[in-house]
């Protein structure tokens, strides 16, 4: 019993060993990762969650064995030392490669520039061997895992994958997606009442705002909006411009979420910025339309808003009608009554919106009438 174990131990050991040496075959699809996670998008969008987590399972494994492939025939076929005479220059190296006619090895190296081009790799081999082997991870699948346990309540998984999804963002294809996957973790971390997460993510979506960190700039908006003399509100308007759009939301949850705690400077610039958001959005928009339009005034504005469905949807989808009137709600708890009241009136003459309309009607009657 003893000599059998004691074989066993021996082969298994030789195969192992002889596995280690098995080179990665090549996969059948070499875009079999990429239709996969679109089958799986479908299956999501029309509801088929388990077969859409399924998917999105098989196609982060056919990533793997993809660039392991790819990691591995690129070892291989720059080993011979005719290849290593190109020193390395990207496109030398193509040139020999195809002397050499090594088809894999250059259908490899010809997509990746066809992707990012020679210059995004600085004409550097090492430099494409190097970004082929952190290409493992499938950040468009982990973010539609983590949606799927999200819908079902499993927020730690949820969690997991979203973090995992972030973590390789610089592997998205549509690299905005990255604020696509912190809005999500910040969902959680209201649901869990994380609010240090939740304010972490959302600042880190209007971290790439360079708006944000321009002091001068900031001065100038908050100097405009502490401003109590007449014309202050429109002079806001006629002088600054925001077109960071993906922040727009960030900012709108960020001063609500400070004006929540008190914390009223903070409330004051971040509602500023998500206002200015909202309104370079929809004034380049019209611009773009009607390029004989010209902005006078916020009223206006609206006005011409208002002929565009779409506009006006985007804006009440995104609340921004409720982020104008919570801003000038802000203004005038920071006692800048003028401002406040030019804004609300502007609401209430011209808003698309019905509702905030009549609430800014309200306001003012109720408020600015005592």
């Amino acid at each position: 019993m003893k000599k059998i174990i004691i074989i066993f131990s021996v082969l298994l050991l030789a195969y192992s060993a002889l596995g280690a040496q098995v080179r990665p075959k090549k996969p059948r699809d070499l875009a079999g990762d990429i239709k996969l996670l679109r089958r799986a998008l479908i299956e999501f969008d029309n509801g088929n969650y388990g077969e859409a987590l399924r998917l999105a399972n098989d196609a982060k494994t056919a990533r793997r064995e993809i660039v392991a492939w790819e990691a591995d025939t690129l070892s291989y076929a720059l080993k011979p030392r005719e290849v290593q005479k190109a020193n390395g220059v990207l496109s030398d190296v193509l040139a020999v490669l195809k002397k050499r006619e090594d088809y894999d090895a250059v259908e490899i190296v010809e997509r990746y520039i066809g992707k990012n081009t020679s210059a995004f790799f600085h004409n550097s081999v090492p430099a494409l061997v190097s970004y082929v082997s952190t290409r493992f991870s499938l950040p468009e699948a982990d973010r539609l895992i983590g949606r799927v346990y999200a819908l079902e309540g499993e927020y730690s998984l949820a969690k997991q994958y979203l973090i995992n999804a972030w973590q390789n963002a610089e592997l998205l294809d549509v690299p905005d997606e990255r604020y696509d996957i912190l809005y999500e973790l910040s969902d959680i971390a209201l649901i869990e009442k994380d609010f240090d997460a939740y304010e972490k993510d959302l600042l880190l979506i209007v971290s790439g705002d360079s708006l944000l960190k321009n002091e001068s700039f900031e001065k100038a908006l908050m100097r405009i909006v502490q401003d109590r003399e007449a014309g202050a509100m429109e002079k806001f308007f006629t002088l600054f411009r925001s077109e960071d759009y993906t922040a727009l939301d960030a900012y709108f949850k960020l001063a609500s979420y400070y004006e929540e705690r008190g914390f009223s400077d903070k409330a004051l610039k971040t509602f500023a910025l998500g206002t200015l958001t909202a309104f370079t959005k929809m004034y380049n928009t019209v611009k773009a339309r009607d390029p004989e339009f010209e902005y006078q005034n916020l009223s206006l504005l609206f006005t011409e808003i208002a002929r565009f469905s779409d506009i006006v949807d985007w804006a009440s989808d995104r609340q921004v009608w409720k982020g104008f009137s919570d801003f000038a709600g802000c203004v005038r708890k920071a006692g800048n009554e003028r401002f406040a009241f030019d804004l609300y009136a502007a609401l209430a003459n011209s808003a698309p919106d019905d509702y905030w309309k009549k609430n800014a009607a309200f306001v003012l009657s109720d408020t600015f009438n005592h």
